[in-house]
């Protein structure tokens, strides 16, 4: 079956370059052919997260990795260029794109890079770069692993692909008990699965200050007690929503403040079109300066949502109204003790979400977006509700942290194994 599925990518591929090409947003992708490796790396730990959610989780993982091997060499791969540019910001250690799962991009890649070990987080399961490590006797391990009923179908759709690449894992470090049932049904040995929570729990920005609060309300042109609705990770359909909602809200709540926060920046332009009707002020513009009010703000900038969640009177997690994106982290704001708010399609964090739910109501969650609009109006009206839906968000994520040092201490005789055989 690996057989075939390499058939099928030699075609391919020059198709999907020709595509890249074309598209200004998709060029990027690009160097994933052949990713430059920049000199001097020897032999390194190689740690891949996929996208901006699984770098946001990778930051904190990676410093603890620097902090447990000093002096270890280490590098970060990432699929999606919003990923890139956030963890090109972030990260510690050289930032590299992740090769196109192709013979010769992949081949290529380990020649070059000649890693010791490869630690994957989340979901991040490609059959040909799996079966490279394993031919070349990489040990790969799965960390914060996932596999959502969707997932776990597709790959027992295509069982003759998948077993013979998932049996060598040398470790899966789940998430939680289903989806660690869920990976040893495609073959791996139960001894290498264990279940060590989710790291995205830890991955969080602690609560900010009161004077850290303060100092950005000042920042962004917001008076000390406005109230302030966060639409935190918008996409398609969602800056329209927050327009409407604005709409309905702003007489009703005097001072009422907005603040817009896309996924990904190159939808700037559509959440300002979606926005149009009502001054609105672009982050980038820099500080408000003394006396000047910022009614509504769009975050055209990287790496500040969890800060903006803490200015938060409500937040509201989006990808979530509308079908086809499932969902983005609720913990972010509820880690800042902000009530929480997501809608329906909360696929990629179900399990997240019903912690949340089942926790005495850490969180809301609407059955459509026409429920939103209302659910804000009743939440602003009701401080109580608000107070105790965001202590107990925050107990939440408080009782499920800790899953870098269980993760760490389970693969630690692995990493400890490569970096003794120099």
């Amino acid at each position: 079956m690996l057989a075939t599925y390499r058939a099928a990518l030699w075609p391919a591929a020059p198709l999907a370059a020709a595509w890249f090409a074309t598209q200004p947003r998709l060029r990027p992708h690009l160097a994933r052919f052949r990713p430059p490796i920049p000199p001097g790396l020897d032999q390194p730990l190689w740690l891949h997260a996929c996208s901006v959610g699984e770098v946001t989780t990778a930051i904190p993982l990676l410093r603890e990795i620097l902090q447990r091997w000093p002096g270890t060499p280490v590098v970060i791969t990432v699929s999606t260029p919003a990923g890139f540019a956030l963890a090109s910001a972030q990260s510690p250690v050289p930032v590299l794109h992740f090769p196109l799962d192709h013979p010769l991009s992949v081949r290529g890649f380990f020649d070059r890079l000649r890693p010791r070990m490869l630690l994957l987080v989340e979901t991040e399961l490609w059959p040909e770069v799996l079966a490279c490590a394993h031919t070349r006797r990489i040990p790969v391990a799965l960390l914060s692993g996932r596999l959502s009923d969707a997932h776990a179908k597709a790959y027992r759709r295509m069982a003759a692909l998948w077993r013979p690449v998932i049996r060598p894992l040398a470790a899966a470090a789940m998430q939680t008990g289903a989806y660690a049932d869920r990976i040893a049904e495609l073959g791996l040995d139960r001894a290498r699965i264990s279940v060590t929570g989710n790291i995205k729990y830890d991955a969080v920005a602690a609560a900010s200050s009161a004077e850290e609060r303060a100092a950005l309300r000042a920042e962004l042109g917001i008076a000390p007690d406005a109230p302030v609705i966060v639409f935190g990770s918008t996409r398609e359909g969602d800056e329209a929503l927050a327009a409407s909602c604005y709409a309905y809200l702003r007489d009703r709540v005097p001072g009422l403040r907005l603040i817009v926060a896309p996924r990904h920046l190159h939808r700037v332009n559509d959440a300002q079109q979606a926005l149009s009707g009502i001054p609105h002020a672009l982050r980038s513009q820099g500080s408000a300066t003394p006396g000047e009010v910022r009614t509504v703000i769009i975050m055209d900038t990287h790496g500040e949502l969890g800060r903006v969640y803490g200015l938060a009177t409500i937040a509201v997690v989006c990808g979530s109204f509308y079908p086809g994106v499932n969902g983005h982290n609720p913990i972010e704001p509820a880690a800042q003790g902000v009530p929480t708010v997501f809608g329906h399609h909360m696929r990629n964090f179900a399990d997240i979400a019903a912690q949340l739910i089942a926790a005495a109501g850490a969180a809301v969650q609407l059955p459509s977006p026409g429920a939103l609009a209302p659910a804000l109006a009743a939440l602003l009206s009701d401080a109580p509700r608000r107070a105790q839906i965001a202590a107990a968000g925050l107990d939440v994520v408080r009782s499920n942290q800790g899953a870098i040092g269980r993760t760490l201490d389970l693969v630690a005789p692995l990493v400890e194994r490569v970096l003794a055989a120099e």
